[in-house]
């Protein structure tokens, strides 16, 4: 954003005219970022059901992350959301253990899909 200041006469004194700086705002062009496909951050909540992902961070306080941690939510591991709570919060399968999550904390875990060929390797 672009803050310009020009000078607006706000009246006339006698034979001096007086002037008031007046800030104007000019938008600058937004650029957007071009991120290509396999770098692209998602988080988890926007992964659809049965969908394998691994995690790649997690966007928590230390205090909201330690109980991910101590029960296997580690950068690295495989995350496949296999149903939906009644409340709409996501269940999901941490190598091979069922998990309930918050949407709020679903949300805060960022993700990567693995393709096909990752998982044959």
């Amino acid at each position: 954003m672009r803050v310009n200041f020009i000078l607006k006469r706000s009246r006339r004194v006698g034979r001096r005219e007086r002037f008031a700086k007046v800030s104007t705002v000019q938008a600058l062009p937004v650029v957007e970022k071009l991120v290509p496909d396999p770098v692209r951050e998602l988080r988890l909540g926007d992964i659809p059901l049965r969908q394998e992902v691994e995690l790649v961070s997690i966007d928590l306080p230390a205090d909201q992350a330690e109980p991910l941690l101590e029960r296997g939510v580690l950068p690295g591991c495989r995350i496949c959301p296999v149903r939906s709570s009644p409340g709409g919060d996501p269940i999901v399968s941490i190598d091979g253990s069922l998990l309930a999550l918050r949407r709020e904390t679903a949300a805060c875990l960022c993700v990567r899909i693995l393709s096909s060929l990752q998982d044959v390797a």
